[in-house]
């Protein structure tokens, strides 16, 4: 029943997503398009505005039949007696626009060309702006017959290409008649021309529309550095290369998205920047599906696979962008439609494997969600071909800013998981080296205490035969019977603990596994030497053998009673390194861990992985490496610090 339940919330979910994307997508275009806006526009290259017109929509865009002369740049004075004897036509701007119109070209889309459009307005006492956008890839702008712009070298022969968001203001003539023309050339890039409609309207609409614009684009910007700065942070804190990645994935966002800023601020060439602002898109769909197959656990074959195509594809973009002039319109026309079907296959890449994750578990029910979400786009972004949107990004860039959000939860909840566990893990060692050098202290107090005990001994053995000798001189039978059966006077043996090092903490650690070892059963063989001037601590040493030596230990108690127990411990000195190995045997039953790793069998379950890891982590604090090989019977652990420094020969150990 409850798997039943499961089902139902997850297929309605789905219904939903979809219905609230086609929603969204669909109010996108109805309400914040150039295209779809409720304005007049020009008919036959004229647009009459009356009072009422400019009160009601104080700006409009201006996309709408466009006076166009294919194949030449013409000027102001190419019209003082009237429109010149060319071939002329009327064209929507859009992005299907070309240069040459007469299909005889295998290059159309390069070329030049001249738009004419003549506006009628109602108030000639007042000044009017025109918002020009990107116009590919150079151009003359005439307002009235006076330079008003002009942005790179449209000049076949001298030809530069540029392009810029530029803002111009005038007034109309006495008669209130405003006359644009623009004179493009196009040598460089795949749009042709002008794609984009310009605004036009009063300076104060005009600005006012062009703020929120670029405000938006700004809060957008500075919501992803804030991310980029959250994710830095706990790749320092937890070394999780998740978090770099989603740093990095924000990073292409804010170069993806930021063009508009740039244009606004610089005039900027059409190459690297339109390949550098395309490359950033693909980039960030491809490190989108690395992260979403990491969070969906995606087999690592499937995933290398989904990810090598979207690499191919960001590689391909890159030759296409360079060979640009060489280019037919037919092969770019192929090459916009394998774009489309690869956001196709992609958005239904991401939505299968997402449903398939979401069947097991409910935790991932939103990653489902924007997945479909990212398909509605790709989708609607076919149906609705003529979008250009008034404020925010087109489509792919509105699902792809909430897809980041969407993983960027996923990611920091598990970073911040991650890193609780972290501090938790660094909170007990601190409180072991705490602990460790509590009884460092009390060892070196105790072996103080030996040593004077084994001098007094020393000395009242002096003492004795001091008075056996007076005894002999005085003739006393009874003293000299006492001294004897004392044999050689000793009240103790005088013997020191046993020494492995000469480090009296890692000397008593040692001893105590020795004797553990003994109780237990366990034949221990102890050869153990490290070089004069060793770079670790007292404390850090201790924590490497104590973790290791006790896993050793536990795995040797855990096996059947008449199987043989044994662990063996020996180092190596060497002039760059020290090497140790521990081996112990065991019951060949491994418990994998969630990430990597091994845990551990300990009964309090908290405490799982917590030695390996803790030993792992003062190797890797001395540039070193801590390996795990387990076999069929032998659990090997290996050890390896860079020294840099000849090892001497520490004393010989004693036979075990």
């Amino acid at each position: 029943m409850n798997r039943g339940n499961h089902y139902i919330r997850l297929y309605l979910g789905m219904l939903l997503s979809v219905l609230l994307a086609s929603l969204f997508f669909s109010g996108l275009y109805c309400f914040n398009n150039k295209y779809t806006q409720h304005t007049t526009q020009p008919i036959s290259g004229l647009l009459i505005l009356s009072e009422t017109d400019m009160e009601q929509h104080p700006s409009r865009y201006l996309w709408h039949d466009w006076a166009y002369y294919p194949n030449v740049l013409l000027t102001p004075a190419d019209f003082q007696d009237g429109s010149p004897d060319r071939y002329m036509t009327y064209v929507n701007l859009q992005s299907g626009n070309r240069m040459d119109l007469s299909g005889q070209s295998d290059q159309a889309r390069f070329g030049c060309g001249t738009y004419l459009l003549r506006i009628q307005v109602p108030n000639t006492h007042i000044s009017y702006s025109l918002d020009m956008p990107e116009v590919f890839s150079a151009y003359r702008l005439y307002i009235n017959g006076n330079p008003a712009l002009s942005i790179g070298n449209p000049d076949p022969d001298h030809y530069q290409d540029a392009t810029g968001s530029r803002l111009v203001t005038f007034f109309p003539d006495e008669n209130g008649r405003v006359t644009i023309l623009i004179a493009v050339s196009n040598q460089s890039y795949f749009y042709s021309g002008m794609t984009f409609p310009p605004a036009f309207g009063t300076p104060q609409a005009l600005n006012y529309t062009r703020g929120i614009r670029l405000g938006l684009r700004l809060c957008t910007i500075f919501m992803f550095q804030i991310a980029i700065l959250v994710c830095g942070y706990f790749w320092f804190r937890t070394r999780h290369k998740n978090a770099a990645l989603l740093a990095l994935l924000c990073l292409l966002m804010i170069g993806w998205t930021v063009y508009p800023l740039l244009h606004t601020l610089f005039l900027l060439p059409v190459f690297p920047t339109y390949w550098l602002e395309t490359l950033c898109c693909y980039g960030t769909l491809t490190l989108l599906l690395y992260l979403h197959n990491q969070v969906c656990g995606i087999s690592a074959t499937v995933s290398r696979i989904s990810c090598g195509v979207a690499v191919s594809v960001c590689i391909g973009l890159s030759g296409y962008f360079f060979g640009a002039s060489a280019i037919p319109d037919w092969g770019i026309a192929a090459v916009s439609h394998i774009l489309a079907g690869y956001k196709l296959l992609l958005s239904a890449y991401l939505i299968l494997t997402a449903f398939l994750t979401a069947r097991k578990s409910e935790k991932n029910h939103q990653l489902l969600y924007v997945s479909l979400f990212f398909g509605c786009a790709c989708l609607w972004d076919r149906i609705y071909p003529a979008y250009d949107p008034i404020f925010g990004g087109w489509f792919l860039e509105w699902v792809c800013t909430v897809l980041i959000y969407m993983l960027s939860a996923m990611l920091w909840r598990f970073l911040a998981e991650s890193y609780t566990q972290n501090r938790l893990l660094q909170q007990q060692n601190h409180n072991a080296e705490k602990q460790l050098t509590m009884q460092t202290n009390y060892t070196l107090q105790l072996r103080e205490q030996i040593e004077i005990r084994r001098r007094f001994v020393h000395d009242f053995r002096h003492h004795l035969r001091t008075l056996h000798t007076l005894a002999e001189q005085t003739g006393d039978q009874t003293v000299l019977e006492y001294l004897d059966s004392m044999g050689e006077y000793n009240s103790g043996t005088g013997k020191a603990a046993e020494t492995y090092c000469g480090r009296p903490a890692v000397d008593a650690l040692l001893f105590y596994y020795d004797n553990l070892a003994e109780i237990r059963h366990i034949d221990l063989s102890l050869q153990f030497q490290i070089p004069e001037s060793f770079p670790m601590t007292d404390v850090e040493l201790c924590t490497l053998l104590g973790n290791l030596l006790e896993n050793a230990v536990e795995a040797c108690l855990r096996m059947p009673p008449e199987a043989p127990k044994r662990i063996l411990l020996k180092t190596a000195c060497k002039p760059a390194f020290w090497y140790m190995v521990i081996e112990n045997t065991y019951d060949g039953i491994l418990v994998p861990k969630e990430q990597q790793g091994l845990f551990t069998r300990k009964n309090n379950r908290e405490y799982h992985g917590i030695g390996l890891s803790s030993a792992i982590h003062v190797a890797e604090k001395h540039k070193g490496t801590l390996d795990v090989q387990p076999s069929a019977k032998l659990f090997r652990v290996g050890v390896l610090i860079p020294t840099g420094k000849h090892a001497t020969t520490p004393k010989a150990m004693p036979p075990q």
